[in-house]
């Protein structure tokens, strides 16, 4: 598998867009690199907003852009340069 890096919010926007609503594979590296979480996200750019399944646990949440640093790890993550698209 490939990993992509993301460097950015634009950047997770177009990786996790799919015309037809499917779903993507990403992974956050954690812990210096010991661990991974794994994430399926899909983007809907007509409300901007993002909906996750979280894989360890299967659970989903939908979440808009703005509410992303306060309600998930991935802006943390872009910042870190620990996201990545997992292909």
């Amino acid at each position: 598998m490939t990993n992509i890096p993301i460097n950015s919010l634009p950047d997770f926007k177009e990786m996790a867009f799919r015309e037809n609503g499917d779903f993507v594979h990403f992974k956050i590296i954690i812990a210096g690199g010991i661990a991974t979480s794994s994430k399926r996200v899909s983007y809907r750019p007509s409300e901007d907003q993002f909906l996750i399944i979280h894989e360890i646990d299967e659970t989903y949440e939908e979440i808009f852009s703005y509410q992303l640093a306060e309600r998930s790890n991935i802006i943390e993550a872009i910042n870190k340069k620990a996201l990545f698209l997992d292909e």
